[in-house]
């Protein structure tokens, strides 16, 4: 999918401008929605790994961008938290991600963005559905039997 890789090299360049990535984005945003989060709440709703999601938060965090604070409830969990630096960077990235999708919208009906966006709905739940057999090879991309 190359229009999927065009839009991700666009916003993290657009958020680049801005003083951020993709991954501080992600986790600021998140951040900012919950008020506290704990990394698996992130890394489930942004539909990323584990691993991921440290990866970010632990560059976030070096950056002064996020506190981590324990758990009242339950001192195993952590939650995170923005600083007043990660509120900032997180204000002049909400609004590069609102000048990039203004950007990437322009032109585009409302009517054909709401398509859009039940085509894509529909993809993910596609995608996200088990699979009890195989899809069926596209025209001319089967492979031939072996000899």
């Amino acid at each position: 999918m190359i229009a999927a890789k065009d839009v991700r090299e666009a916003i993290d360049a657009a958020l680049a401008r801005a003083g951020g990535s993709l991954g501080i984005w992600i986790v600021l945003n998140a951040i900012s929605d919950e008020g506290v989060a704990s990394q698996s709440l992130l890394a489930s709703r942004e539909h990323v790994d584990g691993a991921t999601i440290t990866y970010h938060v632990d560059r976030a965090e070096k950056l002064g961008l996020v506190r981590r604070e324990v758990d009242r409830d339950d001192r195993r969990v952590k939650g995170l938290r923005l600083t007043p630096k990660g509120s900032r960077l997180h204000e002049r990235l909400l609004a590069a991600a609102a000048a990039f999708d203004a950007e990437m919208c322009a032109g585009i009906s409302h009517a054909e963005q709401a398509r859009l966006r039940q085509t894509l709905a529909k993809i993910r739940a596609n995608l996200a559905a088990p699979s009890d057999e195989a899809p069926a090879p596209r025209r001319g991309t089967a492979t031939p039997p072996r000899a």
